[in-house]
């Protein structure tokens, strides 16, 4: 049985993948852009100069890949590197007058159907959904087996609080 469910979990996963790919693909075709590029350059919008390394935590992506990402931007002029300090090992990201003109007119990097959806459905059920993809990316990056799933975390339980991004900001739907 617990082989079945997997299964279906497994099954699911590949499906948000698919769709995810199929939604890049569209903004590839339609704005020139991937969807881990769109992520970053909206990332370095909000966040203004900041280092890869701080980039790679805030987006999930490992150093090298947003490397290329920022390369590629950056050939685009949308960001450009500059040196924060007399250390030439220094470098940061920023948004261009250019960037910041794709990020007003740019899609959302999921699709806008899934957010009306999503922004129709109770707190309770948002948060519980955060909380399963919460537990899904701990056990399948966590190696201990033995680990017992925590606890909702505190959105789940007082939802009226408002959900926490990765970077602690309070949202509400």
């Amino acid at each position: 049985m617990e082989e079945n469910i997997s299964m279906q979990i497994m099954m699911r996963l590949r499906q948000i993948i698919q769709e995810m790919s199929r939604h890049s693909k569209q903004l590839q075709e339609k704005y020139k852009i991937t969807l881990p590029q769109l992520i970053c350059l909206k990332e370095v919008a909000s966040h203004g100069p900041i280092a890869i390394g701080a980039l790679t935590k805030i987006v999930f992506i490992n150093n090298s890949t947003v490397t290329g990402i920022i390369d590629r931007l950056e050939k685009r002029d949308l960001v450009r590197r500059v040196r924060i300090s007399q250390d030439r090992r220094q470098v940061h990201v920023e948004i261009t007058e250019e960037g910041l003109k794709f990020v007003e007119d740019a899609p959302t990097p999921i699709h806008h159907q899934f957010i009306d959806k999503l922004e129709r459905m109770k707190k309770e059920d948002v948060s519980m959904i955060l909380w399963g993809l919460e537990l899904l990316v701990d056990m399948l990056g966590n190696p201990d087996t033995s680990a017992a799933p925590s606890m909702p975390p505190k959105h789940v339980m007082h939802p009226q609080e408002g959900l926490v991004d990765p970077n602690g900001e309070i949202y509400r739907p």
